[in-house]
């Protein structure tokens, strides 16, 4: 029996099925999808390599880092954040990527918007989002409809 993983990577790559893909019906499927409306997957990937390129990191730091972040989004906005959802972030001070974490919750308090995590050894610990670039994980169905757009566009 093939698992959902080898169901996805045999839709990516038949040119077949792109052209009865329902965009607009997947999208409604992805609960806050009206960031992804409009954009391809060259379109997240470019806005994730201007945001690390305004950063001022060596080349070689920065291609690292572009690599690593292959398959998030930038999330500049806090309705843009997804619960539940792998994020990785840069330090704006330092310029270091972390491992990140899950996000739980989106506290609002007297310091700012608080980002709540749960790491993979099941600790909890708040990010500053004003502190950080933030990137979020890219869920499948998201890819599937940046595909699609991309194919669109062609």
């Amino acid at each position: 029996m093939q698992s959902l993983d080898e169901i996805f990577e045999e839709a990516k790559s038949d040119p077949e099925l792109f052209s009865n893909i329902d965009v607009d019906a997947l999208l409604e499927k992805i609960e806050t999808a009206h960031y992804l409306e409009d954009k391809g997957i060259l379109d997240i990937s470019k806005e994730v390599f201007d945001a690390i390129c305004e950063l001022n990191l060596e080349k070689e730091v920065a291609v690292d880092y572009c690599g690593r972040l292959t398959g998030y989004r930038l999330v500049d906005r806090i309705c843009d954040l997804r619960n539940g959802i792998l994020l990785r972030w840069i330090k704006r001070v330092n310029g270091s990527l972390t491992n990140g974490g899950l996000l739980v919750n989106v506290k609002m308090d007297t310091k700012g918007v608080q980002l709540l995590c749960k790491n993979n050894m099941h600790r909890f610990f708040c990010v500053r989002f004003d502190d950080c670039l933030i990137f979020q994980k890219l869920t499948m169905e998201e890819q599937l409809v940046l595909s699609a757009f991309s194919r669109e566009s062609v």
